[in-house]
This record gives structure tokens, C-alpha cells and sequence, in this order.
């Protein structure tokens, strides 16, 4: 796989150290608040864990179609935060800049895969 591609999982799985180790700083990047602690457990379960292994599959398989659901899945977010953006009038900058972000995670990903034709 492309350094790129390689680039774009370790940076999720960077996401999900935030959210594991630090779900107070993830709550303040998310706009969430995690007081509980079952709001703890969210941060830690679904934002944490979860994105590290989501990255680390494809660092570690090294295979085309791991790097393409994941790419897919940020691509996923960030169409999700679009149509957000518009039914439920969140046309903020930090929304904007979210789907840039996700984007370009997705880019990354996405890159030079040889999935495609």
C-alpha cells in the first residue's frame, strides 16, 4: 500500500487514542459532552476503540478492500455531516471544516487503491 493510504489509517487510529484516552479533549473536538460515565464509555467504546481498530485492520492486512471501507466509512461521515448541515440549519465553520477533515482522511484512504478500474 501507498504511504498515503497508510497515512490516512494511522490517522484514524489516532482518532480513536483521542476518544480512548482522552474523551474530555474528544468531547471538546465533537461538540459532545461526555460527563457520565456512560457518556465516558461511548467516547472510549464508539469513538475509541472502535476507530483504532478501523484503522488498524488495513495497516496491518495491507489490503486494498480494508483501506476502501475505511476510506468509505469517512467518506460516509462527512456525506452525513453535509446533509446535517443542511436539514438541520448547522451551516457553521466547524462543520465545514469537519467535512474537509473527513474528506480528506477519505482521499487519503482512497488513493491509488487498485480497486478501482
Amino acid at each position: 500500500m501507498d504511504l498515503l493510504n497508510n497515512l490516512g489509517a494511522i490517522i484514524t487510529m489516532l482518532m480513536g487514542c483521542l476518544g480512548l484516552f482522552l474523551p474530555q479533549k474528544a468531547s471538546q473536538l465533537t461538540g459532545l459532552t461526555a460527563v457520565t460515565p456512560a457518556g465516558r464509555a461511548e467516547f472510549r467504546g464508539t469513538l475509541g476503540v472502535t476507530f483504532i481498530l478501523l484503522g488498524l485492520v488495513p495497516v496491518v492486512t495491507q489490503n486494498d478492500i480494508a483501506f476502501l471501507t475505511v476510506g468509505l466509512c469517512w467518506l460516509g461521515a462527512a456525506i452525513g455531516r453535509v446533509v446535517s448541515i443542511y436539514l438541520d440549519q448547522g451551516n457553521e465553520a466547524k462543520n465545514w471544516i469537519a467535512v474537509g477533515f473527513e474528506c480528506a482522511i477519505a482521499a487519503l484512504l482512497l488513493v491509488g487503491l487498485s480497486v478501482w478500474p
